[in-house]
């Protein structure tokens, strides 16, 4: 057999195919190259469409394709002279050939993968062997190791493992620099909150409360206060689709409460205002996804997609919940994996901060999974104040409490202590409130 016919072509035209009815499978493959395909026109189609997918393209046709081609040097570098004619055959047969969940795909780009490895291996081994039969070459060894092992490392999907003597000075200056700030990570817009723990990449930071407690307005103004530090915010909602949640994102900005704005009983002094912050949120780099049910496939694609369109800084869930089907063991090995996915595979590996919600039991532990509890970094309980709370906190202390209930980055509370907060529905809105002054211990 001759190297080059090492291919898998069924599997390349099934990526191609694959990726016209799914492109945010492309994320699920980001170590497949176009050079790894033999087929010219396949190699063009993949280089394409994991170009749009990259975009936030979700909807592969023939225009969109015809515009990445004449756009890019794609054509130029992977492709070959094609016919409108052909894509249309593409995009008609995609549907029958293509597979229809993450794992299959992974399969034919793994295959790929293979054969390519297969035939660049080959032809590094050719290669040593004319060095070892030719005369006066020095450093042989050295050169053999060389050429293997790039292409070794070209080939592998696991991470580097470097030597802690070589990067313990480039961590000890990014530490340096984080000192420089006052705070490690992204502060709240909570002072008091920002002495235990901030929003930091890698982390996930989880508000817990009772149902209808205000846990979606807080993730709110957590994602104002991050567009004002000109961040960028992808939020997930299960709760509000984009327009309630466009109508809470501007009482909060405009403080216009919420039913007057969403009934339109405003001023034209308000509705100047309005118009301001419709401006200022144009400036700024948000993303609202409305899925009324999580599933893992929705939410990593989409963190993906953000990651290229915006350059995510922090990721919302608004709120940590299994679907409710199935049997309350099914619900909770479901929410432990989405917990998992969030903290591991988006905050972890894209170097992304998460802040999410997960609901309270009346006990004041998370409900539904303990799972939420053991991927989190920590985890802040917001709760009512008693109106004998209020009266010997003072009104001035606000009305409602947070606790730092858990932390793997630094301190948590102790019972009888927490942090005041104003809480007022009307304009969607969260502040800190004056500290009340803890008791003296008896």
């Amino acid at each position: 057999m001759d190297i080059d016919e090492v291919k898998d072509l069924n599997s390349e035209a099934g990526i191609v195919a694959t990726l016209v009815v799914h492109p945010d499978y492309a994320f699920f493959s980001e170590n497949l190259k176009p050079d790894y395909f033999t087929e010219p026109y396949n190699r063009m189609m993949y280089a394409g469409i994991t170009s749009l997918a990259c975009k936030g393209v979700t909807t592969i046709d023939k225009l969109s394709l015809i515009n990445i081609f004449n756009a890019t040097e794609i054509q130029t570098r992977y492709g070959v002279p094609y016919t409108q004619k052909d894509l249309e055959q593409t995009l008609l047969y995609a549907p029958e050939i293509a597979r229809n969940t993450v794992e299959e795909y992974k399969l034919l780009a793994d295959g790929v993968c293979e054969c390519a490895f297969r035939r660049k291996m080959y032809r590094k081994l050719m290669d040593c062997t004319s060095l070892c039969l030719s005369s006066g070459k020095g450093g042989l060894e050295q050169q053999i190791y060389s050429a293997l092992d790039n292409t070794m490392l070209e080939f592998t999907s696991s991470e580097d493992l470097p030597v802690y003597s070589d990067v313990v000075d480039s961590y000890w200056e990014e530490l340096q620099e984080r000192q420089e700030s006052g705070a490690v990570g992204i502060p709240f817009k909570f002072p008091t909150l920002n002495e235990y723990a901030t929003i930091e990449p890698g982390e996930l930071f989880i508000f817990g409360a009772q149902q209808k407690a205000g846990k979606s307005i807080m993730l709110l103004n957590c994602a104002v206060d991050l567009l004002k530090q000109n961040k960028s915010v992808l939020y997930i909602d299960s709760e509000l689709n984009t327009r309630l949640f466009t109508c809470r994102l501007l009482s909060h900005l405009t403080r216009i409460p919420f039913k007057m704005l969403k009934s339109g009983k405003y001023s034209q002094d308000d509705k100047v205002r309005i118009e301001k912050a419709i401006a200022w949120l144009k400036t700024k780099k948000l993303i609202h996804i409305y899925l009324p049910t999580f599933d893992v496939k929705s939410i990593y694609t989409s963190a993906k997609r953000a990651k290229h369109t915006i350059g995510l800084d922090v990721i919302i869930i608004d709120y940590f919940k299994g679907s409710g089907e199935g049997d309350a063991f099914a619900s909770y090995q479901e929410l432990g994996r989405l917990t998992d996915i969030v903290k591991n595979s988006i905050c972890g590996d894209m170097d992304v901060a998460g802040l999410g919600a997960a609901q309270a039991t009346s006990t004041g532990k998370l409900a539904d999974s303990a799972k939420v509890a053991r991927n989190a970094s920590t985890i802040a309980m917001i709760t009512d104040k008693t109106p004998e709370e209020i009266a010997e906190d003072g009104t001035a202390c606000g009305n409602k409490k947070l606790r730092v209930v858990f932390n793997r980055n630094g301190e948590q509370m102790r019972d009888d202590e927490y942090i005041d907060l104003q809480f007022n529905g009307n304009l969607i809105s969260y502040t800190e409130a004056k500290q009340h002054k803890p008791k003296e211990p008896y």
